[in-house]
């Protein structure tokens, strides 16, 4: 049985983050302005292989045109791209499939199954590889909720609130990006 996970709306999320990237004036100058070819990818990483497989598809049929790596965690050690969006997939709720509803009789919390286990997002060094990926802007796709469980996730939780260029947002609805400034 396999352990890989994937997280429909954190797909959903990477798929209109990476819309808004595309259609952003600062994205499109910072496309012209790099030479190489990775500086230009977008890099787009998951811990679980299912997600990856799931992100890869949703790329390659929604913007085949633009240069996007999408990779594990593991696979992408060693490697920076200046835009790197990171996908969690673990949630303190979890379905079964896209169109599951929540069913409040049954879960009467959450709507859904709940989990409290991180996977191999709890390991340090794995978070490490993770977050050190983004040479300019990270993205981080993730359930706060279930992050903030544990105190490593809470400090980057804060880091990122308290940072004058970092921005939290709690609703995909809300999903908006300032114009991008090369430096």
């Amino acid at each position: 049985v396999s352990q890989s996970r994937t997280n429909y709306g954190e797909i959903e999320a990477c798929e209109k983050i990476i819309k808004i990237l595309q259609n952003s004036k600062g994205f499109n100058e910072m496309q012209s302005y790099w030479k190489k070819e990775e500086d230009k990818e977008i890099g787009l990483i998951s811990f679980y292989g299912t997600q990856v497989g799931k992100l890869l598809r949703m790329t390659q049929d929604k913007f085949p045109n633009l240069p996007i790596r999408v990779k594990t965690v593991d696979r992408f050690q060693g490697m920076e791209r200046n835009l790197l969006i990171v996908s969690m997939v673990r949630s303190n709720k979890i379905a079964n499939h896209p169109e599951q509803k929540p069913d409040f009789e049954l879960y009467e919390d959450l709507g859904y199954p709940s989990q409290t286990s991180l996977g191999f997002a709890e390991l340090p060094n794995r978070l490490n590889v993770a977050l050190s990926r983004a040479k300019r802007l990270l993205i981080i796709v993730g359930n706060t909720t279930h992050f903030s469980q544990k105190d490593i996730y809470k400090n980057v939780y804060e880091s990122i609130k308290n940072s004058p260029h970092g921005k939290i947002i709690d609703n995909i609805q809300d999903i908006t990006f300032e114009p991008l400034q090369i430096k």
